[in-house]
């Protein structure tokens, strides 16, 4: 089979592809004041992402470029670990796959939007965040519920929350000059990662940017392998088949057609060659299973604000998704293929179109409608010509309206989203079409005028409609699923502050939750060989999440004291009748988990402390077998000479040995040393 093919085929019909959405940029404007009399101001420190958080009905955090600079971050995954309500499932190693789960809903229900279009993986309904780059992204932001802003795609109030990443948009300098950087990243682990970033302006109209970064790595270190139940005695082995081969390339053009009119191009490509670290199960951590990944995104984005009444957008995106699995085990004996092989194919297609509309009726009150649809399919190749598949295909269509109400005191928001599904097979049956109606209601409240004191509350119902796997997985699947049904009810407060010391900014967020899933997708046995996937499960989750966010001016040369920190309770309990785990915590659900930075900011340097915290899990239905907690401390230090910057990292910096999913050991302490230059 030509595994070139496909990829061929979508790069011929490039043109026909219509492409997505670049986030939306927040411009301020200053005017000069007029009065010739001077007078001596206290400083007061302005931080718009603060603002963000507080005001917001539905509760929301932001890490900004400089906060993600302060995280000892390789990856998405590792900013993740720092938001409230967060958990990060990590299989260990470069290589190893990352999820996200907000407020124990499972990863199926956690959307990842990026530039504002939401990415998909139809098979898995998992988003591996190990394969995006921090270094061209401008902002990484949580929702929960959904985004508080209204003029967007309707599938992104689909979600129970989101996960949007945010690139760096082609700037304006009115000098047709090349500006950028060139980074190289190295360390423990054979790690080589160099990146460049370009920025180009043509014209008064016209911007561009382009990004690349590749990733090579052995992936080997040491862990220590425990004897039975003992933490004293143990083995020091090494961690096998977790190289990576990785390289990502991205354009960003953007053409403005007049001041509020703009059409923004994306074009993304991604391809790695890795090894999948298998489970240290009996001291033995071998494992043979690649994966090569093929995925290729173009988003193109229209977008009209220059009416104080109607503003209009229009989007599409085309997104292919080819990957390679090998397995090399002496047991397997398939015909017409190298003997102890197994080789399976997949790939992905999604053609995506969207457009809102949204209308201003005065200052305070406005509305939007959004219609989307698209459309996925998954084709299959596997060594083993006695496997079925069914070749499935689906049309998705939802349409939105919401309506958001603000004044100085109330901020209330409310939406109506429809969702259809329609699903086709070449062989075998299709699932049954879905037709849903999903209401979202939030609510924040600012009772004194002389404070930013606010109370906020949301409702929000959600489904997840099940996953190519759950319906059609070869003598797994299960055509008459039906969609998991999720309600989340959340109440909180938020204060933010800049007057209780002088130079100082602080904000606190502390939100109470619970989420109700019915119809959870769970796998029984069908004997003691086939398995099967039956709506059975039940699950109630009651929460807290609490953020704090710090900073303090301590010098008048401009140095401050930043500190950023969360807390996360969570009570997950499987309550499915006659369940043989009914009212215990949910596998790999941390009761508490948190996290903080700390960081002494100057001019042309920076130092700081990172900490993240997670409580023991449980891994199965036996009390005994359970994960222990673990605590991660990080160090860096970073100086600016010039256009040269030069930072260092110590990770896992007590040398601890943890585990985020059991049998799957992290690295121990270990290095990075990031060299960047600026043109």
């Amino acid at each position: 089979m030509n595994q070139k093919r496909p990829y061929y085929i979508s790069c011929r019909n490039l043109t026909l592809a219509l492409f997505s959405v670049i986030p939306f940029s927040a411009f301020c404007a200053t005017e000069k004041d007029s009065v010739k009399t001077q007078v001596k101001l206290q400083e007061v420190l302005v931080n718009g992402h603060n603002s963000q958080v507080v005001r917001a009905a539905m509760p929301v955090q932001v890490f900004a470029k400089e906060d993600i600079n302060r995280l000892n971050a390789a990856s998405v995954s590792d900013v993740a670990k720092h938001f409230a309500g967060v958990t990060v499932k990590d299989y260990g190693g470069i290589g190893g796959l990352k999820t996200v789960s907000l407020r124990g809903l499972g990863a199926q229900h956690t959307g990842v939007s990026y530039d504002g279009i939401m990415l998909s993986d139809i098979q898995s309904g998992q988003i591996d965040l190990s394969r995006f780059s921090l270094d061209n992204i401008s902002d990484i932001s949580l929702n929960n519920g959904q985004p508080n802003d209204i003029f967007q795609t309707a599938r992104m109030f689909a979600s129970a929350g989101v996960l949007c990443l945010n690139t760096k948009l082609p700037e304006y300098d009115g000098k047709n000059q090349l500006k950028g950087n060139a980074t190289v990243k190295t360390g423990s682990f054979g790690l080589f990662n160099p990146s460049l970033f370009m920025n180009r302006t043509f014209g008064k109209k016209w911007a561009m940017n382009v990004s690349a970064d590749g990733i090579l790595a052995d992936g080997k270190y040491k862990f220590i392998q425990y004897y039975g139940s003992s933490s004293n005695v143990g083995e020091i082995l090494s961690r096998k088949n977790s190289d990576v081969k990785s390289i990502r390339t991205e354009l960003n053009t953007r053409f403005a057609l007049h001041s509020n009119e703009n059409i923004l191009l994306k074009l993304n490509y991604y391809n790695s060659e890795r090894g999948l670290p298998g489970p240290v199960v009996f001291y033995n951590s071998y494992s043979a299973k690649r994966l090569s990944e093929n995925n290729f995104i173009s988003q193109l984005h229209y977008e009209n604000r220059e009416s104080n009444k109607i503003q209009y957008q229009a989007s599409a995106k085309y997104n292919r998704n080819f990957n390679s699995f090998l397995d090399k085990d002496s047991t397997y004996k398939d015909p017409g293929v190298h003997a102890g092989e197994r080789h399976e194919k997949y790939t992905q297609n999604e053609i995506y179109l969207t457009s809102t509309v949204k209308y201003i009726y005065n200052d305070n009150l406005a509305s939007a409608l959004a219609v989307d649809w698209w459309y996925n399919n998954l084709f299959k190749y596997a060594s083993n010509p006695f496997a079925k598949f069914n070749y499935p295909t689906r049309h998705n269509g939802q349409a939105n309206f919401s309506t958001k109400y603000v004044t100085e005191f109330w901020s209330i928001n409310g939406n109506l989203l429809y969702t259809l599904t329609r699903e086709q097979v070449k062989t075998g049956v299709a699932a049954k079409n879905q037709n849903k109606l999903s209401p979202t209601i939030g609510l924040s409240y600012k009772p004194f005028k002389s404070k930013e004191f606010r109370i906020r509350s949301y409702y929000k119902e959600e489904f997840r409609v099940p996953t190519f796997n759950d319906l059609y997985y070869q003598d797994f699947g299960n055509t008459s699923l039906r969609p998991e049904q999720t309600r989340q009810y959340d109440a909180g407060v938020t204060f933010s502050s800049n007057t209780l010391l002088r130079e100082s900014e602080l904000s606190i967020t502390s939100d109470f939750y619970y989420n109700n899933i019915t119809d959870k997708i769970i796998a029984i046995p069908k004997d003691l060989f086939h398995w099967t996937m039956i709506n059975k499960g039940k699950v109630d989750i009651l929460g807290c999440d609490v953020t704090l966010d710090f900073r303090k001016k301590v010098s008048q040369k401009q140095v401050y004291i930043i500190f950023k920190g969360n807390y996360t309770f969570q009570d997950i309990k499987d309550v499915t009748p006659r369940s043989s785990t009914y009212g215990k915590q949910l596998i790999y659900s941390p009761k508490h988990t948190g996290g903080c930075s700390l960081a002494l900011s100057g001019p042309g340097y920076e130092a700081g402390y990172n900490l993240c915290v997670v409580s023991s899990r449980q891994t199965d239905n036996y009390p005994f077998n359970s994960l222990k907690g673990y605590q991660d401390h990080s160090l860096f230090a970073q100086k600016k000479f010039n256009k040269l910057n030069i930072k260092c990292e110590v990770n896992n910096l007590l040398n601890k040995q943890f585990e985020v999913v059991q049998y799957y050991p992290m690295p121990r302490r270990n290095y990075r040393l990031l060299l960047s230059y600026s043109f």
